[in-house]
């Protein structure tokens, strides 16, 4: 947690009113690209696999749309949409064309996953077993943490952020939770893009003022942080706040551990 001596933008009370609050304005909105349109950027052809296609249901629409060969403005730029792809489906990732292969593409989208997420590892008369799998595995934590009715974690996370001494104002605390957008920044080695898992915002009531503003990465387990997501975060914390969160499922169905590091700007 954030050490509340630290310099973070807290809240500041006169007489028990509120006098101080987080910026409200989204200072991020400079950084904030559109979903990613295949074709709106040029310079990096990526092929569709069949495998690709068999795991995510909305490759078969993109086909349909943009046959089989998607264009790019970069690597990063095509890593970028298909993630924004696996966020909703299966998941996905980009090889690059080998230096003697005969087509004329830069790489291929690949499904990036075990045959037993599709199929049953094993059958027992009516009962099938899946494999858990990478991508499903890090959207457990992502469930746990923000699909709840309440999401008592990040409402702990906010209340010891925030240092909320007015018991009638910690009562009214109510978070928005919502899906991230792609985020993009330049790089002197490329664009580099990230899409936060979701954005929270804690608000003075559901109808009141934004007390604070947090761009969250969560990750399960002990999956690691992409350099291109770093660099993203850390241009992004020059203006926002930028949370890493690890949540620990081992001890699943009793228990669940999770640790959160706020991002501090590149120097």
């Amino acid at each position: 947690m954030p050490d509340p001596e630290s310099d973070t933008v807290q809240l500041q009370f006169d007489k028990e009113s509120l006098v101080k609050r987080s910026p409200e304005g989204s200072a991020s909105e400079k950084y904030t690209a559109e979903p990613i349109i295949p074709g709106d950027q040029t310079g990096f052809s990526v092929e569709m696999k069949d495998n690709a296609i068999e795991v995510n249901n909305t490759l078969s629409k993109v086909v349909t749309t943009h046959g089989r060969t998607l264009d790019f403005g970069s690597r990063a730029h095509a890593e970028a949409y298909g993630s924004q792809l696996a966020a909703g489906d299966g998941s996905l990732r980009i090889q690059a064309a080998p230096a003697n292969d005969s087509s004329n593409v830069d790489a291929y989208l690949l499904a990036d996953h075990t045959p037993s997420i599709t199929d049953p590892a094993e059958t027992d008369g009516k009962t099938w077993t899946f494999d858990v799998g990478a991508n499903l595995y890090g959207t457990l934590g992502e469930a746990i943490l923000t699909s709840t009715p309440k999401p008592h974690a990040l409402y702990y996370f906010v209340r010891q952020d925030l240092v909320l001494d007015d018991r009638e104002l910690e009562s009214r605390l109510a978070l928005e939770i919502e899906s991230g957008r792609p985020i993009s920044v330049d790089h002197p080695d490329g664009e580099k893009w990230w899409i936060p898992d979701c954005i929270v915002r804690a608000k003075d009531g559901w109808d009141g003022c934004v007390l604070a503003r947090y761009y969250c990465e969560i990750k399960t387990g002990n999956a690691s942080f992409e350099r291109s997501q770093g660099v993203v975060m850390e241009e992004l914390a020059a203006q926002e706040r930028v949370l890493k969160i690890c949540v620990k499922i081992d001890d699943l169905p009793e228990q669940y551990s999770l640790r959160i590091q706020e991002v501090t700007p590149a120097e």
